[in-house]
Parts: C-alpha cells; sequence; structure tokens
C-alpha cells in the first residue's frame, strides 16, 4: 500500500520521495516518483538515518514504530505513521515486545503522531492503548488488475489434482509454518489428489509431502491469473492489520481457508474460518472445501461479493484526503513535497 499511495499521490501531482534502503519489489513506480537511497545499509542504517536527519517535507509517512518515534523528535509536525498491523504482535520475544510498546507510548502518547491506520479495529484498539490521534483508511484492491482470469496452461499442468495456494513467507505471523503442519495432517486420501501452489520465497519439495509448485514473488498480472487458476487459497494467518492477499484471492474468484485475524471473514460465509494456530480444525475446514464442490462454489460467489466492497480508488482518495486535509495541502502548489519513508 505504501507504493500505492506514493503512485497516486505522484500522479495527483505532488512531488513524492521515496526514502529506501533495499528496492526490491514486482511494482511499478510512477516515472516522477523520486528514489533517494538511505546511505546506511540495513533496516538499522535506516533507523539511525531517520534519528539524526531533519528532513525538508510538508509530509512525512512512515510504516513502522521505530522510524515514527525516531523522526518524531526532528519532524515531528509533518509526520504521519501509516500503521499497517500492530507492531508488537510481529515478534515473538518478551524484550522486544516490550521494546515495541514503549515506542508506541513514546510516539502516540506523548509526541502525539498523527496516525492512518488501515482498519476500525485497529485504529480502536490504538486509541484505547496510547489515545492515538488516528483515522482510518481501510486498504482496497485493484479492479482493472484483480479480477477472474483462469489462464489454460495452469489448469492443464495441474491436471485432476486440486492446487492449494499459499504465501510462502519467512514472517511468523503469516502462518506458513502452521499451513505445512496442516497439510502435512492431511489425511493419505490427499497426497495425490493435491498440489501445493506458492507465491514468495521458495518452498523445498521436502517440506511437504504433496507436489509443490513455485511462482516466486510474481507481479500483479501473473498474480492475477495465478488465484484464477487456483481452487483455494490457504492463508492460516496469526495476525493481520488488513491483509489484501485473501482479498485479491476472492475477486479473482478463488475460495478462502483462513482465520479470525482476518477481519472482514465471516465462517461458512465468505470463506472458511478458524481459530487462531488451530491446526485440527483448520485441517477438517481444508479437507471439506477440497471434497465439496458446492461449497467451493458458495465460497467463490460470496467471497467474490465481498472482494467488490473494497475498492483501491476509494482508498487512495480518502489517503490523500487526510494529508491535504491534515496539513493544508494541494497537489497544485509546487512547494508541496510529501516524502514516504519505507524501511526496506
Amino acid at each position: 500500500m505504501v507504493v500505492e499511495y506514493a503512485n497516486y499521490l505522484a500522479e495527483k501531482g505532488y512531488k513524492v520521495i521515496i526514502w529506501y534502503n533495499t528496492l526490491n519489489t514486482v511494482f511499478k513506480l510512477h516515472p516522477q516518483l523520486k528514489l533517494v537511497k538511505i546511505p546506511l545499509p540495513t533496516r538499522l542504517g535506516t533507523i539511525i538515518h531517520a534519528s539524526l536527519k531533519k528532513f525538508q517535507s510538508d509530509v512525512i509517512i512512515v510504516d513502522i514504530i521505530p522510524l515514527a518515534s525516531l523522526l518524531s523528535i526532528r519532524n515531528r509536525l509533518g509526520l504521519i505513521y501509516f500503521a499497517q498491523g500492530y507492531d508488537e504482535s510481529y515478534y515473538r520475544n518478551t524484550f522486544r515486545k516490550l521494546l515495541t510498546k514503549l515506542l508506541y507510548l513514546f510516539s502516540l502518547k506523548v509526541m502525539k503522531v498523527k496516525t492512518i491506520a488501515v482498519s476500525n479495529e485497529l485504529a480502536q484498539m490504538l486509541k484505547e492503548k496510547y489515545d492515538a490521534r488516528v483515522r482510518t483508511v481501510e486498504n482496497g484492491i485493484d479492479f482493472d488488475t484483480f479480477y477472474p482470469d483462469p489462464d489454460e496452461e495452469l489448469i492443464a499442468i495441474k491436471g485432476d489434482r486440486k492446487s492449494v495456494l499459499l504465501l510462502s513467507r519467512d514472517d511468523h505471523t503469516k502462518g506458513l509454518d502452521i499451513a505445512v503442519k496442516v497439510i502435512n495432517k492431511l489425511s493419505d486420501e490427499w497426497k495425490d489428489k493435491i498440489e501445493i501452489w506458492t507465491c514468495g520465497e521458495e518452498l523445498k519439495t521436502e517440506t511437504l509431502k504433496t507436489k509443490i509448485r513455485n511462482f516466486g514473488w510474481i507481479g500483479k498480472d501473473r498474480l492475477r491469473k495465478v488465484l484464477s487458476s487456483g481452487d483455494i487459497l490457504f492463508y492460516p494467518t496469526r495476525y493481520e492489520g488488513f491483509p489484501l492477499f485473501p482479498l485479491e484471492a476472492m475477486a479473482c474468484g478463488c475460495p478462502v481457508v483462513t482465520t479470525r485475524a482476518v477481519l472482514y471473514v465471516k465462517d461458512g460465509e465468505n470463506a472458511l474460518v478458524t481459530e487462531i494456530e488451530d491446526t485440527d480444525i483448520l485441517k477438517e475446514k481444508l479437507e471439506s472445501i477440497l471434497r465439496d464442490d458446492l461449497l467451493r462454489e458458495k465460497m467463490r460467489k460470496n467471497g467474490f461479493k465481498t472482494a467488490t466492497k473494497y475498492d483501491l480508488k476509494k482508498s487512495r482518495g480518502s489517503f490523500e484526503k487526510i494529508i491535504s486535509d491534515v496539513f493544508n495541502l494541494s497537489s497544485n502548489l509546487p512547494s508541496d513535497k510529501p516524502t514516504i519513508i519505507s524501511s526496506k
């Protein structure tokens, strides 16, 4: 979403700078975006640089709480924290959790950093915990990119097997380890009847007892084809702010099996949903949707209806309006130069 909003602001005539440490993305960047590399390597280098630099910009948008904390010391007036999740939830280590809480307290309660959250639930939690000055802009998807578009070649290569799609990402919150446990617990009935499709990092063939097809990190057009040709998105996540991947799958007509961490799903209505880390019930849900063509079709139709409620065009407009209202900006003024800072 950082790239989406940066592209949109540039398209609208704002001067947008992306400060980056490592530029590794499959997303296209608007030609008017200015890219500036942070001179210090690694995420730590980004944090150190942010703590020392006074940015000459009308608006500074950051997407992780350590940056919000450090930048608030010298750049508080033009600073916005773009909360895509609750950073404490990303860590298992007690010390890192405590440190993250302290950063939230300093940024949101003491320094009163203005915040945009991606869901009403996240906004409410930040208000209750830290008295945050927060407004909500729900994430949306691009319906010019994500729509049912099956690929004949992908359908042919899986043959009679059902394809189960995973987000393969080395991130504890996304639950890839849970997905592997569940799939390996499936009964022998399914070992030769399914194949696993992954988007993201390569999943080694010895990890699962079933056939694996790794697509890697792919662009939007290829992702649309994969989602439209897959039979099920299996997304046993532990925590989400407002995830796009299940919505993109729904928009492409791919049924979803996930957990209650995804805020917009309802079990048996638009997805099959379980408690977080409940591997036994996840296995039951996955087997039931693999077995039942009518259930898959119901989830497909209702999931598609859900996806249509979250339009990226609306999200972009709302994001720009908050920035322009809060800081009294107009894209027609040549001095306007919002700065997007990413930790990546």
